[in-house]
């Protein structure tokens, strides 16, 4: 599970960069995002079992 919030950190923190300027690589920010989304989405369902707050 900490892992997954490593991991949606992480990917939150590339998405930033690589849209601070008007020049990113959208294909690169859409895999990110695909990433980001399906990171998040195990780390919430995980949270949801262990009955974590989310992003606590």
């Amino acid at each position: 599970m900490q892992a997954n919030l490593q991991k949606v950190r992480d990917l939150r923190q590339q998405i930033i960069a690589e849209t601070k300027h008007g020049f990113a690589d959208w294909t690169l920010v859409q895999k990110l995002l695909d990433e980001l989304m399906e990171n998040h989405q195990q780390y919430k369902q995980s949270a949801i079992k262990e009955n974590v707050t989310l992003y606590s």
